[in-house]
This record gives C-alpha cells, sequence and structure tokens, in this order.
C-alpha cells in the first residue's frame, strides 16, 4: 500500500482473547472499520487498519442484520426509482389537448323597440291642499248661547244662521235708545217753532237780537242730540245683531267648541277659542315647490297652465286644475319658488292639509325618444340599457334620461328611433351575451297621452 492509502494487513493469531465479543462494530482513530462477531473466531484472522489490529470471524461466521438491511435497500431503492419514473413523467410529457366547448345557448330576453313619439313636457312634485279661506267664529259680545242651529261638521251655506245669543238685554237697550231719539226729536221740533217765532219778531223790532240768537243755539244743541240719539240707536241695533251668529263663507264646520248654554265673551278675541271654524272646500288650493331653475319656463309658457293632482291612493283618478299663482320671490334657503293651482273640488275629493301628487304640464315634445321604463337600468357609470344588435348580441350602452312618464321613460341621449332594447331579463346578461327574443319585438308606438284641461 502506498502512504496515502489505508493500509490494510492481515495478521492471524492464535490467541482468542484479542476477540472482543459482545461489541458492535467500531470506527478507530484513523476511519478504518473495525468488524466485529459475537462468536469468537476458531481460526482468528487479524485485521490491521490504519495502526490498529482487530480479529475477524471467519466469514462463514460472519452473520447478523446485514442481508436484512440489502432487502430493506433494495426495496427503497426501488421505490426512489418508480417515483422518480412517474415524477418526471408527470413533469416532462406533454399537455392534453383542451377540448373545444360548445357555444354558450342563447338567453331568453323581452325586447321591445324605441319610438320617437310626441311626450309632454312636465314637472312632478308633491303639494298639500290648502283651504283658500279659513274663519274661526268667536262672540263680539258677552252673552249665553241660546241656540245652536247646525251640527258638527255641516257644510253651510254663507248666510246661515250658526248661534243665537239670548238678546233680551240687547232688545231693551235699543228700545231706550229709540225713545230717547223720539224724545230729542220732538224737542228739535219745538226749537225749530221757536226759532221761527223768534225771526218774525226780531224782523218786527220786538224781540231783541240776543233772544233770537238764543234759540238758534238751542236749535242746534237739540239736532246735535238727535243725531246722537240716531247713533245710539243705531248701535243697539248693531249689537242686537250680534246676537245672531251667521256663517261669513261657505265651507264645512269642525268642532263646537261652545255647546247651548254656555256663556261667552268678547274680551280678548285673539285669544280665546273659536266658537267653531269654517273651511272652504270649494274651491280649493293646491301648493307646491318646484326648483328655481323652471322659472324661465313657467314665465314663458302662455295662458294657464294645466295641473294634475293625485291622491296616493288614487294614482289613476287624477283631478285637473289650472295654475293660478307664482310668488313673487325664490326661497333662499331651498332655492325653489312656491306655486299654488286651483281645483273647483266639486266632488270634496280634495281634502285641506292633504298630500297629493301634483304634475305641472309646461308643453309638448315633438320628437322624443322613448322606451319602456323597465329597459332601463342603473349603474355604477349612470343608467344604461342593453341594446341587442343585429347578430342578436347584447351591447351595454349608457344613456342620458330626461324624465320618466308612467311606465315610459324619455332618453335624451345614448338611443335613436328603431333600437331594440332588452325589458326583461337584463339580471343573465353581459356585455356580449348572444340573447333570443321572447316576445315583445316591434311593439306598436304608444299614442301620446292627452294634456289634462284645467276644470273652470
Amino acid at each position: 500500500m502506498g502512504s496515502t492509502g489505508i493500509g490494510l494487513r492481515l495478521r492471524t493469531t492464535a490467541a482468542a482473547d484479542d476477540w472482543d465479543a459482545g461489541l458492535p462494530a467500531r470506527m478507530d482513530g484513523a476511519g478504518a472499520l473495525l468488524l466485529k462477531s459475537s462468536v469468537p473466531p476458531t481460526s482468528p484472522t487479524r485485521f490491521v487498519a490504519g495502526g490498529e489490529t482487530c480479529h475477524a470471524a471467519p466469514k462463514s461466521r460472519v452473520v447478523g442484520k446485514c442481508p436484512m438491511k440489502r432487502i430493506l435497500l433494495g426495496a427503497l431503492l426501488i421505490v426512489l426509482i418508480g417515483c422518480a419514473y412517474f415524477g418526471l413523467s408527470y413533469l416532462f410529457d406533454a399537455a392534453p389537448e383542451p377540448r373545444a366547448r360548445p357555444p354558450a345557448a342563447p338567453q331568453p330576453v323581452v325586447a321591445d323597440v324605441a319610438v320617437e313619439t310626441p311626450m309632454p313636457i312636465q314637472i312632478t312634485a308633491i303639494g298639500s291642499v290648502q283651504s283658500i279661506a279659513t274663519v274661526m267664529i268667536k262672540s263680539r259680545i258677552d252673552g249665553q248661547i241660546k241656540e245652536v242651529h247646525f251640527k258638527e261638521g255641516q257644510e253651510v251655506k254663507e248666510g246661515d244662521v250658526l248661534f243665537t245669543l239670548d238678546d233680551r238685554a240687547l232688545r231693551a237697550q235699543l228700545a231706550q235708545s229709540e225713545a230717547t231719539l223720539e224724545r230729542d226729536r220732538a224737542s228739535l221740533q219745538r226749537a225749530k217753532l221757536e226759532v221761527a217765532r223768534q225771526s218774525g219778531l226780531a224782523t218786527r223790532g220786538v224781540a231783541s237780537a240776543q233772544k233770537f240768537e238764543d234759540v238758534e243755539t238751542t236749535l242746534a244743541v237739540f239736532e246735535a242730540t238727535v243725531r246722537a240719539g240716531e247713533a245710539a240707536v243705531e248701535n243697539a241695533r248693531v249689537n242686537l245683531a250680534y246676537a245672531t251668529i251667521a256663517a261669513p263663507i261657505s265651507g264645512r264646520t269642525g268642532s263646537i267648541a261652545f255647546k247651548k248654554g254656555n256663556l261667552v265673551k268678547a274680551t280678548e278675541l285673539s285669544t280665546t277659542v273659536p266658537l267653531v271654524t269654517i273651511t272652504q272646500l270649494r274651491p280649493i288650493y293646491v301648493t307646491f315647490t318646484v326648483p328655481e331653475g323652471q322659472l324661465a319656463a313657467l314665465r314663458a309658457a302662455a295662458g294657464s297652465l294645466p295641473v294634475a293632482a293625485a291622491i296616493p291612493s288614487e294614482p289613476q283618478a287624477p283631478i285637473t286644475g289650472a295654475l293660478v299663482f307664482i310668488d313673487n320671490q325664490v326661497d333662499v334657503a331651498t332655492g325653489t319658488i312656491t306655486l299654488k293651482a286651483e281645483f273647483a273640488n266639486d266632488d270634496t275629493r280634495l281634502w285641506p292639509g292633504q298630500f297629493v301628487n301634483v304634475t305641472l304640464t309646461l308643453g309638448m315634445q315633438a320628437d322624443a325618444v322613448v322606451v319602456p321604463s323597465a329597459a332601463v337600468q342603473i349603474g355604477q357609470n349612470g343608467p344604461y340599457v342593453f341594446l341587442i344588435r343585429l347578430d342578436s348580441v347584447v351591447e351595454m350602452r349608457l344613456v342620458r334620461v330626461d324624465r320618466a312618464l308612467d311606465s315610459r321613460t324619455v332618453v335624451a341621449e345614448g338611443l335613436a328611433a328603431g333600437d331594440r332594447v332588452v325589458v326583461d331579463g337584463q339580471l343573465r346578461l353581459a356585455n356580449g351575451t348572444r340573447v333570443a327574443v321572447q316576445r315583445g319585438e316591434a311593439a306598436p308606438a304608444p299614442k301620446p297621452p292627452a294634456v289634462p284641461v284645467a276644470e273652470r
């Protein structure tokens, strides 16, 4: 062996005690492998490795776990080779070609056609019904209620008697004033006769001038007294008339605060509770507000503008009226202007304090592009519709909506007359989806709605 290799010398010895029985194999300090057996050798062979000597049993006597290890190592090697084979096959084999998917089936939708038709230019708002006149009935004199001539909630006309107060004291005052007036008139007549007599005497020079002046002064005093008596009589008659309370306007009465037998007073008329309240129902106002941007169109519209008021519980039966009032200034806090429309209200469907949906018609647009309101959808970028192209593929088209009337929408930009749009089935669609129109294609153009005529 060279000096750089591991020296291995074989020496034999007869000494059995040189074999360390029962010790496992070990490595010496020079890296030589020492093989030992648990059975002492009969003819020991000495191995010298790295300068050290070890005893080894004969080849026929070396037994133990070595065959089992070889079997396990072989099985492990086979498993590793199999895994490597399948791994390389998975990595380097060509991927299978994907199969072509069949084309998606068309989505069933309902379509309609955009049409060009005259449409009214309208302003919608929420209004409140307001009575033209509301009167609180109060007593102008002190007295006891003698009779009530109506029932709560009754319709009354102007001049109908509502209450009668005890007027006995007032009649007595009127009689006293009339008697005083008669006395003053008699005194006035006597003074006139005296003036005529003194005038004749003074002309003949019999009566003095002072006497004539005295009777003229007395005549003037009695004339003034008569006029005062006449005023007192008139005042007594007015007070007596106050004992009978009549309706100043036609309308519907409210709750009666004082019944028969109650004592009413005329003091503090502004704070006392009214006997009853009368509210006028025919005609009646509907007050509503519109944005100040509509003011120019309102002022430019000629004639009486028609206004329709719809009760929320009866939207199919609007009530027609006419615009009669535009406020003289814009509310700076809200940027709106107040309007009033007058309604005849013969059937009393409109009630004071009620909220109604108001539609003010400014005119007609002759060439409006109209689609069903169900066709217009709202997205992140604004309103849009699904436009059906000639190849039955839908296209998402953004539109600008002008206004909506009933179940139709006027489109200002984005569509033209004759374009087909989807009105049902939009949830299953996307841009580029193929569709199959089921029904509703080429719907006839709707007739323009009739403009309501204001009631007179």
